[in-house]
């Protein structure tokens, strides 16, 4: 069905072509057509001349001979021969030695009546001469019979116009022809009255200007429509075409081109219409290949491309092979065809290009189909005119007709097309709005259950509600707690984000006065880097009126702002003021940092977006977001001005409280800071439990509240305004959990948690910071060094203890797991071994004074290394643990007597820092599953020595050894021997250390450990 409505466009786009054709030249058709002209003759009735009329017929011909108006008809009598006008007369005129023919027609015409009369002429070749009863009235050129008279012009239609005597109109038309196969009055004269010719000219010349203006009009809008959005590369081409068109149309037909112009060369007119004609050709395969891409060949594209620039050079430019012109109408007629066959191709794809789309059915290819069929059949008629110089009026005019009604319905089309899918884009992205503002809403919930498990998770194994940890295990339950929570505050902002879309952000708006600004501002400058060159300034008046806001969202905004000023500005300084703005306070954040770019403004406040920049973006992209929706929640408004590499500006506005609100205003937990209190006796102290919490700020105001509120939980607690009396208490004194403000005059919060980690780390000594800034803040992550938690002002009484207590509560899982650690360490020391060399030494005490005083400070010696309570996790120098080797053999041999023999090998001058207890185990085990496995004893070696860039240790016996299979479960980790395994991954935790073992059975092991001399002092 389809198929069959293509067709019958393109049969009806041919047959509108056919019809415009035969009507426009119906005297070449119709053979009973009247003949005007008989024997050189005319005779025009009144009816005739109520419309112009064709001359055409027999006129007097006179061969090779230029007549001159004043000369009589009858001298050439002999040379007159009548010929049908119009015609190609070349046959009859005969070149001169320069080439030139000549001729002259002549017709009489008779008129109903004397008056002014006109001719419109179209086309004579080449030059020529028009009189009328002897009066020259115009022409074309210089008809003569040698070169240096004769000339040539361009434009071929003209109009003349002479005054008839005695009602005859004698017309004589000079004709000279230079080397041009086609001579004389090619199409029909138009005869009529003054009035009708000039009219008849102007509707052909106003005709002609609409066309080429049409065109050309519709070319720039489209190239236009292009230059704006350059998006649509079809629409450039087919501009460009259209243009071309216009401008073809102005070379041709009535030439209005250079009617306007001062150009009258025959060769640069011949240029100017052969050379457009592949430009405008190269511009339709565009237009088409851009319409439909998945058609077109590139390599076919690029090849008819070349043989179009191949044209238009050929035939625009210079052509190389042709430097003449055509002499003859073979000559003529051989150029033409080259002409065509260089453009054929064109057209020939083209065409195949129009057939596939048609087969695929695309819905708008009809309207294609309409605009290529009607360049086609123009085409087509072009190459018969320039062929056979045939006739095809008005059929530009109908090419432009059926483009701009076509085009227009294209444009139409993909309109309601565009139209139609943008509503559907609309409908679909409202609903995937909808479904992404659930989804994210979903998620964030579904996140928040096994985050918060995690949390409890991590925060019982900390507090040590399942048995205490070792030090290492509470070090890492305390990081995946700490990262847990940072989760926990990006899933916040979710959540937030998703409840403002959904319209279920609750505030709790409050007076909230202006010093809040410069708290926040001096906290955020107190945790920069030293080293920042970004300097944070801020002027906030304090007379500035309270404002009516939730304190925690507003933080929160003037943070998000400040944090991505800190973001991207590298160095300069980030300014905060404040001022009256109407009925409200407006807040500015000004920074000098890398700006934002226009095309970008427009949606930095859109959640999720982030503005392309030099670095990789961090976060979300929800800072900005939630900081617009609080602001518009809150009754305000914020807006930004930036310039690329100026900085930018952010400005939001709070309402201001009004006189009845101010008496809402209640202070029932720790706030920020107010008007001061009498100043303290400090420091504050009070005794209460065993848990003792020491609160540092120099707001004491704020101390009064804090100090209050742990003595009645029962907590013993002291109070103190700096951090020197701080540090000077901890040193003192036993503290359970320190509570700090995180800005304070001398000594920040913050110096004051880097002081304490000098001395003790987080599980030893608890450090919770009082904050102003939100939870959610980056920069309080580098507090996380030296605090274990922080809340934000004001504080909530419940939340600060439930803190507290679990901080107490780590700290205590922390002691009961350096209690667990001793009782591991008590038991390496076993009871068997003390019991025997007990008995040894009273044994010893009776016969030798001297040997028992040894034999006690070896076990002395012996018993210090094992139990002292930091030794297993550090490292010692190699001598201290070379004695401990030495006391352990020493009590040994008292036992084993000759039975065991050592032998040392041990460069003195080398220091090294070795892991504590890793030697003296090994020579443990070499006794025990060694030397005392074998009746006869055996031989224990240490040896410590260099061996290039590393420092050797040998540890060897000859004593049971190992078999193979045993051998291997030692080596992969797998042994139960932790006197073996124990100082083996002590030493394999050392970078570049070098490991091996070796054991028979029956003949003894050897341990050798290379260390790298790095590991030394």
């Amino acid at each position: 069905m389809m198929m069959k409505k293509y067709i019958l466009i393109a049969v009806s786009i041919i047959m509108l072509f056919v019809l415009v054709f035969f009507i426009g030249n119906q005297q070449y058709f119709w053979d009973d057509k009247k003949i005007t002209v008989e024997n050189g003759a005319a005779s025009i009735t009144t009816e005739q001349l109520k419309r112009t009329t064709k001359l055409e017929g027999e006129w007097s011909f006179y061969p090779n001979e230029l007549i001159a108006p004043n000369e009589s008809l009858e001298n050439y009598a002999n040379n007159r021969i009548t010929v049908r006008v119009p015609s190609d007369l070349s046959s009859y005129m005969e070149p001169n030695k320069e080439g030139l023919a000549v001729g002259t027609y002549y017709v009489k015409v008779e008129v109903p009546a004397d008056g002014q009369y006109g001719l419109y002429i179209n086309t004579i070749r080449q030059a020529n001469r028009i009189f009328i009863n002897g009066v020259d009235v115009g022409g074309k050129g210089l008809p003569a019979r040698n070169l240096q008279e004769y000339k040539a012009e361009s434009g071929d239609k003209y109009i003349v116009f002479a005054q008839s005597e005695k009602k005859e109109l004698h017309i004589l038309i000079q004709v000279s022809v230079y080397n041009y196969p086609q001579a004389g009055i090619l199409y029909p004269v138009e005869f009529g009255t003054a009035d009708k010719v000039q009219t008849f000219y102007w509707k052909k010349l106003i005709l002609s200007a609409f066309v080429s203006l049409g065109y050309i009009v519709l070319g720039i809008i489209y190239s236009i429509a292009y230059l704006l959005h350059r998006r649509r590369k079809e629409e450039l081409f087919f501009g460009l075409f259209a243009i071309l068109c216009g401008i073809y149309m102005s070379f041709i037909n009535d030439k209005i081109f250079f009617l306007l112009t001062s150009i009258d060369s025959l060769a640069l007119e011949m240029k100017l219409q052969l050379g457009i004609i592949p430009l405008a050709l190269i511009c339709l395969t565009l237009f088409i290949h851009n319409m439909y891409p998945q058609m077109t060949k590139k390599p076919i594209l690029y090849l008819l491309l070349l043989l179009l620039c191949i044209a238009f050079v050929k035939y625009g430019i210079y052509d190389p092979f042709y430097k003449g012109r055509a002499t003859t109408g073979a000559e003529l007629n051989s150029r033409k065809l080259q002409y065509i066959a260089l453009l054929a191709p064109t057209f020939i794809y083209n065409a195949i290009i129009l057939i596939r789309v048609l087969i695929q059915r695309l819905e708008e290819a009809k309207y294609v189909l309409i605009v290529v069929m009607a360049v086609g059949c123009y085409s087509f008629l072009l190459a018969l005119n320039f062929i056979t110089d045939f006739p095809f009026d008005y059929s530009e005019f109908v090419l432009f007709i059926v483009v701009l009604i076509s085009f227009s319905l294209l444009l139409n089309y993909r309109a309601n097309a565009a139209l139609i899918k943008v509503e559907n884009l609309t409908k679909e992205l409202v609903l995937h709005n909808q479904m992404k503002d659930e989804f994210l809403l979903k998620t964030s919930h579904e996140l928040r259950t096994p985050l918060n498990g995690i949390l409890n998770l991590s925060k019982s194994l900390m507090e040590g509600l399942e048995g205490p940890l070792k030090r290492e295990q509470q070090e890492q339950a305390i990081l995946i707690h700490n990262v847990t929570n940072r989760l926990g505050h990006l899933v916040d902002d979710l959540l937030f984000s998703s409840h403002h879309m959904t319209g279920e952000i609750k505030i709790t708006p409050t007076v909230v006065s202006v010093k809040v600004i410069n708290e926040v501002v001096e906290e955020i400058k107190s945790v920069m880097p030293n080293n920042s060159h970004v300097q944070m300034l801020a002027a906030i008046d304090a007379t500035l009126p309270s404002m009516w806001t939730d304190e925690l969202r507003f933080k929160q905004v003037l943070y998000n702002l400040l944090h991505n000023a800190i973001q991207h500005t590298k160095e300069g300084e980030i300014a905060v003021t404040a001022f009256l703005q109407g009925q409200q306070l407006a807040i500015r954040v000004s920074d000098t940092g890398a700006g934002i770019a226009e095309q970008n403004i427009e949606h930095i406040f859109n959640a999720f977006y982030q503005a392309p920049n030099e670095s990789k973006a961090e976060g979300l992209g929800l800072g900005l977001s939630i900081a617009k929706n609080i602001v518009e929640k809150l009754n305000g408004e914020i807006y930004v001005e930036s310039k690329v590499g100026q900085g930018t500006t952010f400005t939001f506005t709070m309402p201001f409280a009004k006189g009845g609100q101010h008496s809402l205003m209640v202070t029932t937990a720790l706030t920020t800071r107010h008007a001061a209190l009498p100043q303290l006796q400090l420091p504050l102290i009070h005794k209460g439990n065993d848990k003792t919490i020491l609160i540092v700020d120099d707001d004491h105001t704020n101390i009064k509240v804090l100090f209050d509120a742990c003595v009645a939980k029962g907590y013993s607690a002291i109070a103190v305004d700096n951090g020197f009396d701080a540090l000077h208490y901890i040193e003192k004194n036993k503290v359970g959990c320190v509570l700090t403000d995180l800005l304070m005059k001398d000594m920040s919060g913050y110096e004051l948690c880097k002081q304490v980690r000098k001395r003790y780390d987080m599980l030893e000594l608890p450090i919770i910071v009082l904050t102003a800034i939100m939870k959610q803040t980056d920069l309080l992550m580098t507090l996380q060094v030296g605090a274990n938690d922080y809340l934000q002002k004001p504080i909530v009484m419940d939340e600060l203890f439930v803190r507290i207590e679990s901080l107490l509560a780590i700290r205590q899982s922390s002691i009961d797991a350096i209690e667990t650690e001793m009782n591991y360490l008590y038991a390496q020391v076993t009871p068997h071994f003390v019991y025997n060399t007990l008995n040894t030494i009273i044994g010893l005490s009776y016969t030798n004074i001297e040997n028992t005083r040894e034999a006690l400070y070896c076990l002395a010696t012996y018993f210090r290394a094992k139990l002292n309570v930091h030794y297993r996790n550090s490292k010692v120098p190699l001598e201290e643990e070379i004695e401990l080797v030495k006391a352990y053999l020493y009590i040994e041999k008292m036992r084993f007597g000759e039975r065991l023999t050592v032998h040392y090998d041990i460069d003195e001058s080398i220091h090294l820092m070795i892991p504590a207890l890793s030697l003296q185990p090994l020579i443990e085990n070499a006794v025990v599953h060694g030397i005392s496995k074998k009746k006869e004893g055996g031989i224990i070696e240490l040896s410590v020595k260099r061996e290039g860039q590393f420092v050797r240790i040998k540890v060897s016996d000859n004593g049971a050894g190992m078999s193979e299979k045993k051998l291997q479960q030692l080596l992969s980790g797998k042994g139960s021997r932790i006197g073996f395994t124990n100082p083996w991954k002590k030493f394999d935790l050392i970078k570049n250390v070098s490991l091996n073992l070796h054991s028979k059975e029956g003949h003894g092991t050897t341990i050798i450990i290379l260390l790298p001399k790095e590991e030394g002092l």
